[in-house]
């Protein structure tokens, strides 16, 4: 909903960085709801659900932060360390998620366990992500136009690769692989 939104003021010459701002704790929130039905340990549920609210309130701050002037929404400018954060707690989620996998067994193949796929598609997405970020927010913000080349297109190379793992995952899950073990 927040990408229409974002087309639709951006089609109309508006500033829609605002919508982007408040689409990171959206995202982290929905990708922390789903970790938090795959956990089995309440520990790590209470542990997601503390990270949600933390996250909301960093997010808060780093959007006051980034902007002096929060009601000029003509030059309302991205967050700086959100994303970045978000990136962080994610890879973070996955690991532990993959550490609760392999250390419960209860998985006979992971090749054919559709999750398996999405994880690693996020993984290689957000692990990306991390360190072309500070790299792409310096040059959106440097005053003089840098040409960067083959590096802004490396976010996009990799969300096809992890689009590529859910369509994977997807079709494992569709196909009954998950269904038979």
């Amino acid at each position: 909903m927040i990408d229409i939104i974002m087309v639709r003021s951006a089609a109309n010459h508006e500033n829609n960085i605002l919508f982007f701002n408040l689409a990171i704790p959206v995202n982290y929130a929905l990708l922390g709801g789903m970790f938090y039905y795959k956990f089995n340990s309440p520990t790590l549920k209470k542990g997601i659900i503390g990270s949600m609210v933390g996250f909301l309130a960093f997010t808060a701050w780093d959007i006051f932060n980034s902007n002096p002037v929060i009601s000029d929404l003509h030059n309302h400018r991205a967050v700086l360390f959100s994303k970045t954060v978000e990136g962080v707690l994610i890879i973070t989620l996955i690991l532990l998620f993959f550490y609760e996998l392999i250390k419960s067994l209860r998985i006979p193949n992971l090749l054919t366990f559709p999750f398996f796929w999405v994880c690693s598609g996020l993984l290689l997405y957000y692990s990306s992500f991390i360190f072309i970020a500070p790299v792409l927010h310096y040059t959106a913000t440097w005053n003089h136009s840098v040409d960067i080349g083959l590096t802004e297109t490396i976010p996009t190379i990799f969300e096809i690769v992890c689009a590529l793992c859910f369509s994977v995952g997807i079709y494992h899950f569709s196909a009954g692989h998950y269904a038979k073990q």
